[in-house]
């Protein structure tokens, strides 16, 4: 859990930066009234940008906690091969290796029942209908 230190330095980051912003922008309609359009932007709002960028995302890496490698071997130094590529959603037990791979001893309308396939003589009768 990030401690409330880093919450802190985030939080005055993003004011400084919103800050930094309300300034840039009260700046430039200052010129616009002035008719100075070609002028920049101040150093101190500039610095103020920069500086409250760089604390905001030293907090923010702080908070985030221990970042994971890079390198993929890292984490897979611990699979095996076989789990490698395991995906469960794709297991698939209802396909017709179970009528390829029957027993001999099995009979072939047991199997088709348990399947819930219509009866071959039922689509004897329907087949002059296409």
């Amino acid at each position: 859990m990030a401690s409330s230190f880093w919450k802190g330095v985030v939080g005055v980051g993003l004011f400084a930066l919103a800050h930094a912003a309300f300034s840039a922008a009260q700046h430039r309609s200052y010129m616009r009234l002035t008719e100075k359009e070609n002028e920049t932007l101040p150093i101190d709002i500039v610095l103020q940008t920069l500086l409250s960028f760089v604390m905001t995302c030293y907090g923010i890496a702080h908070i985030a906690g221990e970042f994971k490698d890079m390198d993929a071997s890292s984490e897979l130094k611990n699979k095996t091969f076989d789990t490698l590529r395991n995906h469960p959603s794709f297991y698939l037990f209802n396909h017709r290796g179970r009528v390829l791979f029957r027993s001999p001893e099995e009979e072939p309308s047991s199997v088709r029942n348990q399947q819930g396939l219509p009866d071959p003589i039922r689509l004897r009768k329907l087949e002059h209908l296409h």
